[in-house]
């Protein structure tokens, strides 16, 4: 297990990503959103996304209900 910020994770792919807080990616990062995009694609096999309270604006349609 590798725990990377989003900007060490550029490029490579992992099996399994787990994205904490991806509303606070955008604004405590130089690229915002591009590197939210990059935090959420990183996964090949599974992407696990945590947050407190409802979704962040984003990725409120991708919620399973």
């Amino acid at each position: 297990m590798a725990v990377l910020t989003v900007t060490a994770s550029k490029g490579p792919e992992f099996d399994a990503v787990v994205v904490v807080e991806p509303g606070e990616i955008p604004g405590q990062t130089p690229m915002g959103g591009r590197d939210l995009y990059v935090a959420l694609t990183r996964a090949t096999r599974r992407l696990t996304v945590t947050h407190r309270g409802d979704p962040p604006g984003m990725l409120a349609r991708l919620v399973r209900h």
